[in-house]
């Protein structure tokens, strides 16, 4: 029970800061930026971004938090870029590689002794 609590943590701090790049993808490709109501959204998701990430840290400390939490934002982003935003086109074979790694390493870090 106590690693389903973990993991429903690691999931929301995940889909919180998939949320907060996207918004910021979609603000930061506005042509007024500063008078965006996305602007608005970027500033408030933002603490909820580390406020999530420190839920998860008090629960498997930073090293296992870090790795755990960042290598499944880039996998998710590249998801997110790949089939929301149609950057399928500007990906090369060394890339899609490097995200299968990616996806292996979440799988080799949660391995325990």
């Amino acid at each position: 029970m106590n690693g389903l609590i973990t993991w429903f943590y690691i999931s929301i701090a995940v889909i919180v800061a998939l949320g907060a790049n996207s918004i910021s993808a979609i603000w930061a490709g506005k042509e007024n930026k500063f008078s965006s109501p996305w602007l608005l959204a970027v500033i408030l998701i933002s603490p909820l971004v580390f406020i999530t990430f420190g839920l998860v840290t008090s629960r498997l400390g930073l090293a296992m938090s870090a790795a755990t939490i960042d290598v499944l934002l880039v996998a998710t982003t590249i998801l997110v870029g790949l089939f929301f935003f149609h950057e399928s086109g500007s990906v090369s074979l060394y890339q899609v590689l490097g995200m299968a790694l990616a996806f292996a390493g979440i799988i080799l870090m949660q391995l325990h002794k």
